[in-house]
């Protein structure tokens, strides 16, 4: 392809298409049908399914054959259209197929040579004058062709066989089908003896040309060569031709002889040898390359001449060759394939394009909604235009009409880009992401932009792709035409519609179509969507039905274009159905009808329906009459029951497995392979012009309904039977299970026709169906993973759950790991979730239902993880689903093939239950945001949970689906969340100090408007956001300001003051309800001071202020209003003729008894409850009484106790106590931690700290705390409308959680954790045993159980832990706490031995645990200083605590720099000390490790490090030790003090034989250095700039593996240290903090949020030992 013309076709010209790609291998096979018999019948034994295998594996592409004659009678068929099918047949094969698409096979034999199925009547009246002439009776041309005036010109058509000879096709009565055939072939015989002599005739008188006379003459075959070879141009990619030569042909067996060359009165017929030599000999020789030409002669054998017996060595190279010259053939035709961005975009384009022009082809009338569009292209609106209506009423005509329009008149004079898109019809044109690239590809080749630039991700995809949009001029202007947008898929947000440009920049035009009808909701969301997105009605144009002269106009046109016409009461009929219905989907059927009409058909069979439905009923009536009822009521049926359609290939395999329809087409005679013949499936095809549709779905061409109406009309069809549906679904499942692919062969019944025609004894019999397997992953030869077989995952679930087997559905869908895991691997996570959804949808069983909701709530719960971790699987589903494995036999199956299976992915498995466990309170856990959620809200209708950090994150509230993601890249995070009441909206401010930006975002496209410093000509910066439908309002301090959502200044005001007010009053909040009706809080600015003001306006006047303090709380209506006044809380109401507030009520709370501060106010349940939280409390005044309401309609016996007011209007609240040493604080003013009541006014759900607490509304009792969040709670907001019962929280944690009240007491797992981060973990060397440290106590864990033992501090109040080390044995503890040394019991849990030793940096176990060393820095040591110190080290016996000895050496403290901590040698015998000397320089001190004695120094010159990191004791030599600096390490001899070597890149890590370190520098990448030479011996990860991170990498406890932690990525990597392989990826579920591993290839991990994982390591290249994965009783 030249450049020009892809230049063209980038563009969008719909001018001179060079033809598409596709997919498909389609190969036509041409031959004579009953001598290569033998040859089809191998290749479709042996070749053709490794070809298919090849192709679909290799590039995935779907190969079909086509064998016209292959399982097809003998006869003729009825109605003479296989002739003309053949070419049509060949034409398709030539279009589709990539690379080979005609093979011909010749012989001896020329073949069938029929007479014309169409003849012009004027040609057949010169035939019939020419013999009428010599005196030749012409009865049988007269009787068997009739005239077809409707035809233009005039044709005459040879009349179907069973129309004149009616017991032909009568196989129910042999005798005398037997008879009519016998006559058939005698008048056939003699009607071409009829037509040759004539046409003969008039070729010698001239009248005829040769190829005119040849027509009557020639062979099918010799019709295919000439159309699949002679006239194609390149057949050296496309064709391919075998001859055979038979030697020694006994002509004596007349019978057997006849199937291999032509006899004509018992001899040769030289007529045909004739003609078949010149096309086997000479002109396909010509033609075809040598190399795609192969001959062969064989000799004639024995009775049968040919058999696979006696030509088994012949059939073998036959077949050898002919698979390798097609795979090859395929192959050039791949590498020819531009498989580059540019070339698939242009494959793309051009299947657009074409579908534009076809549309076009076929388009009349509509000339004033065309005039409208034209104005809209060439006019100012900056809005894209949709075209809305029912389906089949003409939007995609008029669309493809109005682009061919564009580029030929409207923007003639200019170079407009055309964006063309069937949206639907193509894989990259059917889901967003896709779609968008393809269309930023196509714009950025127009205007020159590198595709590199184009985002793969949605988000900032959609972001990029409204910014080319920009790129248009007057000289080359974009315009972009979308049909269907309703059906694209993939979308972030529940809408399909939303990522559309709303705001379109100059010179760009956006037209699309979208579905709307008002009976169905369903099929009109997009537009009802659109409507909410363009607010102009001039963009909406209704596209509605033709109305009855424009459809008999579009009808005639039509007629004349397809050379036809109509007689009179014909054409009445038309006009009677089109008056009933003129949408072009009908008036398209009507048309499809009227051209089978020919002028002699009988008016009883020209009849028309009146609706499209009854139309379309009609054609199935039709088609099953002609083909077959059994063939197609099941054909159509399967189209009709797959989910996203049927391949050619996949339907041809489900209709081969189907015995009931074989048994139909089978049941006169035996087929050499049992599928179903090709041929009768194109001609059903044939007979549905363009109302099936082919797309691509999951990677392959799909045929599916084009329009809605069919699919219901089939539906409506041949569902309506129940036990048939099942049928099909079962059927369908079967076929992608695999059950009877690969070879395997399928039993059937033979019919009581077959066995008695053919003698058979048995009954029964199996075949094999040539149906391919259905693995989950498609492997290549070397076991990688090539493609995952996407059809298998789309398809299986579905008809599984609607064939009502749930059996195989648990076992080879949803509680198979296998399953699971693959379809996480190349699927959205919502696609797995969708399949369980679905089950539960249809089934009535409960408790399987649980196991299913189980499963997926798991899979939910860990979608942040599975989304961009899939190998997670195995560890997710552990981690959650471990104590639920008992009570269930389907999810123990599932947890036993993580444990077996799940290691291939991730080596990393979790021992013990360690993650939230779904079915408990927690519905939803939703990540994303990078930095603490500060803020989030629910939109009006509770659809969506809008959040902020540093981006917006939307969520959809009934998937848990991430909506919208969208970054300002600005600095700063964002605060005050506003959305506006239509929800279109969202905005906030950001926090930086420098320049406080404000966001504007439009929720449903994602656009974004960014206001630097609105108040910057005030000096003042942004502290208030608020949002209108139609307006944004900000405030300052002192200001506020009115802006268009645009973000243009409309009106900046200033705050109102009072005049006699000498203080200075600041804004701290505004709220409206409309522009006239809003209040504002001020204060002074100060936080200690409470004191705030009230300035409230209602339509647009100002009410009187007034002073409270603390906290208020203002009701929609703006009447009343709650405050902080001394130690009460206010009730005012507004007076408005005095527009003053009144008090009306007061209410009380414990403040006297207990010095309780109000912090906040909000209100609930539509404004009958009042909520107060306290310093120590939460307050509910329940005005209505509500609760004690709800309590009545449970119990009827109850008695209401209504809120008490006394004679002063004072009413006391419902006190809800936290419990002792817990309480709520103010993180500013007016906002502290808030409470929520459960819908059925039973429970309140607090916030505080990390905890969840709930208390009883009737008893005030707390009943209930759930550890929550491992950060502290910032927001909470109720959910309780509808049937939701929750509560949301947001947390410092980065996380949003959804938590179910209905769940509350649901039995909850509880992960042990402690309360504070784990700061350091020791692992006991010979029992499973750990303690870690955090910053209040020790944690004591039993790894085996997966249990906190106990938490030991020596003093309860106030305790600061520091270090803990466990003796080898487990018996002991040593820890540093609150400045002494402290030993411990460990199963007695008591102190055996306390010494005060302050400042402890180190504790180090000597002689296996029996003694310890500790190490300390002196309390009054000035960090930060540049001085010189002591550090004291002491060693002390376990557990008596005597000290043996203790020294003394000088330190150095400097600024930034930590304690650099001692080691002891391998062979403890030395403790190696940092130090400096007398002189301040910086040394190593060598101390005798039994007695503590000063051996001497070691200058640290010697070493060569300049900066001394740490020490590390060379395991191997025990008089080495390691000194390492910033990127290097030193290794000394402390016996010698000579420096040894330097070792580049090391960061300490060494093998316990001393061989081999690590180097992971914190900016990305691992690998393994061999410490002898310091060289790189193998890498890990390569150097990759994954930003600069905290990064933590060791050796495993046996030096098997290396581990490494990402802080960034937060995830624990594991290589194996034989072949450098990485075995797992571990996501850890907070940020990890501590890391120790066993012997036994156990994993501890301690991490921030207090808890420790215990993880085993199965290596999938070793046995795991049987007792590794055996757990503990969960």
């Amino acid at each position: 392809m030249d450049d020009r013309t892809i230049d063209l076709i980038f563009s969008g010209s719909l001018k001179s298409l060079p033809p598409v790609s596709s997919k498909i291998v389609r190969i036509f096979t041409s031959s004579t049908f009953t001598d290569t018999t033998m040859e089809r019948n191998t290749l479709m034994a042996k070749c053709y399914p490794k070809i298919k295998d090849y192709c679909r594996e290799k590039h995935g592409l779907e190969f079909q054959v086509v064998d016209m004659r292959w399982g097809v009678r003998d006869e003729a068929t009825d109605d003479h259209m296989t002739t003309e099918l053949c070419m049509r047949e060949i034409e398709n094969c030539q279009r589709l197929s990539m690379g080979p698409n005609f093979v011909v096979f010749l012989g001896q034999k020329y073949g069938y040579r029929p007479i014309p199925t169409y003849v012009l009547s004027s040609e057949l009246q010169m035939l019939r004058d020419d013999l009428a002439a010599g005196g030749t009776d012409v009865i049988l041309l007269d009787t068997w062709y009739r005239k077809d005036a409707n035809a233009v010109p005039p044709i005459s058509v040879l009349q179907p066989i069973s129309s004149i000879l009616v017991n032909f096709n009568n196989k129910r009565v042999p005798k005398l089908q037997a008879e009519d055939q016998a006559v058939w072939w005698d008048t056939l015989n003699k009607m071409q003896k009829l037509f040759r002599k004539a046409a003969l005739s008039l070729f010698t008188a001239g009248k005829f040309s040769k190829d005119t006379m040849h027509n009557y003459f020639m062979s099918v075959t010799e019709r295919e060569v000439i159309n699949g070879v002679l006239n194609v141009k390149n057949t050296k990619n496309h064709c391919l031709a075998y001859v055979r030569y038979i030697n020694n042909i006994n002509l004596q067996n007349l019978k057997k002889a006849s199937l291999f060359v032509d006899i004509l009165n018992r001899s040769l017929d030289t007529e045909a040898s004739k003609l078949l030599a010149n096309l086997r000999d000479e002109r396909l020789t010509d033609k075809i390359e040598t190399t795609n030409m192969q001959k062969y002669t064989v000799e004639w054998i024995g009775r049968e001449g040919l058999d696979t017996d006696t030509h088994g060595e012949y059939l073998n190279h036959f077949i050898a060759h002919f698979y390798r010259n097609i795979v090859k053939l395929v192959d050039r035709a791949m590498r020819k394939e531009d498989g580059s961005a540019q070339g698939q975009i242009v494959t793309e384009l051009l299947q657009h394009l074409h579908a534009c022009n076809n549309s076009v082809k076929v388009f009349y009338g509509r000339e004033s909604t065309l005039k409208q569009i034209e104005q809209y292209m060439l006019g100012p609106s900056t809005q894209p235009i949709v075209f809305y209506g029912e389906g089949g009423c003409g939007k995609t005509s008029l669309l493809a009409q109005s682009a061919a329009f564009s580029a030929s008149t409207w923007f003639a004079d200019r170079r407009p880009v055309s964006i063309i898109r069937f949206l639907g019809t193509t894989p990259d044109s059917s889901a967003l992401t896709p779609t968008l690239i393809s269309i930023c590809q196509q714009i950025s080749y127009n205007y020159s932009l590198p595709f590199e630039n184009i985002p793969d991700d949605l988000v900032p995809l959609t972001a990029h792709f409204k910014q080319l949009l920009c790129y248009a001029s007057y000289e080359q202007p974009l315009l972009m035409f979308l049909d269907s947008v309703d059906q694209l898929t993939g979308a972030q947000d529940v809408s399909k519609v939303s990522w559309l440009p709303t705001k379109l920049p100059p010179y760009c035009k956006v037209l699309v179509t979208c579905a709307c009808e008002e009976s169905n909701p369903v099929v009109s969301r997009e537009y009802n969507m659109l409507r909410r997105m363009i607010d102009n009605d001039e963009n909406f144009i209704e596209v509605t039905d033709l109305g009855e002269d424009l459809a008999m106009q579009v009808i005639k046109m039509w007629m004349k274009t397809a050379c036809r016409d109509l007689n009179n009461y014909q054409w009445r009929l038309v006009a009677n159905a089109i008056g009933a219905c003129s949408l072009p989907i009908f008036v398209k059927l009507v048309f499809a009808e009227i051209c089978r009409w020919r002028s002699y058909t009988r008016p009883q069979d020209t009849r028309l329906a009146a609706t499209v439905m009854d139309s379309i009923m009609m054609l199935f009536e039709r088609i099953e009459k002609q083909h077959g009822r059994i063939l197609v009521f099941h054909a159509l049926a399967y189209i009709t029951a797959a989910r996203s359609g049927l391949s050619e290939s996949e339907l041809e395999d489900l209709i081969s497995l189907d015995d009931r329809v074989l048994d139909d087409v089978y049941q006169y005679h035996m087929p050499p392979v049992r599928r179903i013949p090709p041929l009768l499936w194109t001609r059903i095809r044939n007979d549905l012009p363009n109302y099936l549709s082919e797309r691509e779905a999951d990677g392959v061409n799909v045929m599916s309904w084009y329009h809605r109406q069919f699919r219901d009309a089939a539906r409506e069809r041949y569902f309506k039977n129940m036990n048939m549906a099942l049928y099909f679904h079962s059927s369908i499942a079967d076929y992608y299970l695999g059950i009877w692919g690969g070879g395997i062969p399928k039993p059937f019944k033979y019919t009581e026709i077959q066995r008695h025609r053919f003698g058979l004894t048995d009954k029964e019999g199996t075949a094999d169906r040539k149906v391919p397997v259905q693995p989950l992953v498609f492997v290549s030869a070397d076991g990688a993973a090539q493609r995952y077989n996407l059809r298998k995952f789309g398809e299986l679930p579905f008809h599984l759950v609607r064939s009502r087997r749930f059996k195989d559905l648990y076992e080879h869908v949803l509680f198979n790991y296998s399953w699971l895991h693959a379809k996480l691997r190349s699927c959205p996570l919502q696609a797995v979730l969708a399949d369980f959804e679905d089950a539960c949808h249809h089934m009535e069983n409960k408790e399987a239902t649980r196991e299913l909701v189980l499963v997926a709530d798991a899979l939910r719960l860990g979608g942040a993880v599975l989304g961009i971790h899939p190998d997670m699987l195995a560890p997710q589903l552990l981690g959650r689903l471990l104590p639920e494995a008992h009570a269930h036999v389907g999810l123990r199956s599932l947890l036993k093939q993580c444990d077996e299976e799940g290691r291939n992915h991730c080596a990393l498995l979790p021992l013990h239950h360690c993650l939230h466990t779904p079915g408990g309170p927690l519905k939803y856990s939703l990540e994303g945001h990078q930095f603490a959620v500060f803020a989030f809200k629910l939109t009006t209708d509770y659809r969506y949970i809008v959040s902020i950090s540093n981006k917006f994150i939307s969520w959809d509230l009934s998937t848990s689906d991430c909506a919208r993601d969208v970054c300002p890249q600005l600095e700063g995070i964002m605060q005050q969340l506003a959305i506006s009441p239509d929800n279109k909206w969202a905005a906030a401010y950001t926090n930086n100090d420098q320049e406080r930006n404000v966001v504007n975002l439009n929720m449903l496209s994602s656009e974004m408007i960014t206001m630097a410093a609105p108040f910057a000509e005030q000096g003042e910066k942004v502290s208030g956001v608020a949002l209108l439908d139609n307006r944004l309002l900000l405030h300052s301090t002192t200001h506020w300001g009115k802006f268009s959502l645009g973000g243009e200044t409309q009106e900046i005001l200033k705050a109102p003051t009072v005049e006699s007010d000498d203080r200075r009053w600041e804004i701290l909040t505004m709220e409206f309800s409309d522009i006239d009706n809003y209040h504002m809080t001020a204060w002074s600015g100060v936080l200690e001071d409470t004191r705030l003001r009230l300035h409230a306006f209602k339509n647009n006047t100002a009410v009187e202020p007034i002073e409270f303090h603390s906290a208020m709380f203002m009701t929609v209506n703006r009447n009343i209003f709650y405050c902080c006044v001394e130690s009460v809380v206010h009730r005012y109401r507004l007076n408005e003729e005095t527009m003053t507030w009144e008090l009306e009520l007061v209410l009380k709370y414990e403040s006297e008894e207990t010095g309780d501060v109000i912090l906040q106010l909000k209100m609930a349940w539509e404004e009958q409850m009042l909520l107060g939280t306290t310093t120590y409390s939460f307050t509910v005044w329940d005005f209505n009484d509500m609760i004690q309401q709800s309590q009545i309609e449970v119990d009827l016996d109850a008695e209401p106790i209504p809120m008490i007011i006394d004679e002063n209007n004072r009413c006391d609240g419902i006190v809800l106590s936290l419990p002792h040493t817990i309480r709520n604080i103010s993180t500013k003013i007016m906002q502290s931690n808030s409470v929520m009541i459960s819908s059925d006014k039973k429970y309140a759900v607090a916030g505080v700290r990390k905890n969840l607490y709930i208390w009883s509304l009737l008893s005030r009792d707390l009943i209930k705390f759930l550890d929550a969040h491992f950060g502290r709670i910032v927001q909470l907001e109720p959910l309780t409308i509808g049937r939701w019962n929750s509560v949301i929280t947001s947390s410092i944690d980065r996380s949003v959680k959804v938590w179910n009240i209905d769940n509350i007491f649901e039995q909850v797992h509880a992960i042990d954790r402690q309360e504070l981060p784990i700061d350091s973990l020791s692992l006991c060397k010979n029992q499973p045993y750990a303690v870690t440290v955090t910053r209040s106590c020790l944690g004591l864990w039993d790894l085996k159980a997966g249990k906190l033992k106990a938490q030991l501090s020596d003093s309860p109040l106030g305790a600061i832990v520091t270090h803990a080390e466990m003796t080898p044995d487990g018996n002991y503890i040593v820890s540093a706490e609150s400045g002494n040394i402290v030993m411990w019991d460990t199963e007695e849990q008591k102190v055996l031995f306390r010494e005060e030793q302050t400042g402890i940096k180190q504790v180090l176990m000597m002689e296996e645990g029996s003694k310890c060393l500790t190490i300390s820095k002196p309390k009054n040591a000035i960090e930060g200083a540049d001085s010189k110190l002591t550090a004291i080290a002491i060693l002390r016996t376990i557990p008596e605590g005597e000290t043996i000895y203790s020294f003394e050496y000088s330190i150095r403290t400097s600024s930034g720099v930590v304690f650099r901590q001692a080691v002891i040698t391998s062979d403890e015998l030395h403790v190696i000390a940092p130090s400096i000397d007398k002189n301040g320089k910086e040394c190593l001190n060598i101390y005798h490790a039994k007695t503590g004695t000063f051996v001497h120094k070691i200058p640290m010159k010697n070493s060569g490090i300049k900066d001394m990191l740490s020490l590390v004791p060379m395991p191997h030599k025990p008089n080495w030790v390691a000194v390492i600096g910033a990127d290097r390490g030193s290794i000394l001899d402390i016996k010698s003090k000579r420096h040894i070597r330097f070792i580049p890149r090391w960061g300490g890590q060494v093998t316990r034989d001393g061989k081999y370190g690590l180097f992971s520098p914190s900016r990305g990448g691992l690998e393994l250095l061999e410490l002898k030479k310091g060289q790189t011996v193998k890498t890990f990860i390569p150097k990759v700039a994954e930003g600069v991170f905290t990064v933590l990498s060791t050796f495993s406890n046996t030096d098997e593996y290396v581990l490494y932690y990402h802080s960034g990525k937060k995830t624990l990597r594991v290589f194996r240290m034989e072949d450098a392989a990485q075995i797992a990826e571990y996501r850890v579920p907070a940020e990890l903090t501590a890391l120790g591993s066993t012997a036994g290839r156990h994993v501890a991990l301690g991490t921030l949020d207090g808890a420790l994982a215990v993880l085993v390591l199965a290596d999938p290249a070793l046995p795991t030992p049987e007792d590794l994965l055996n757990r503990h009783d969960e």
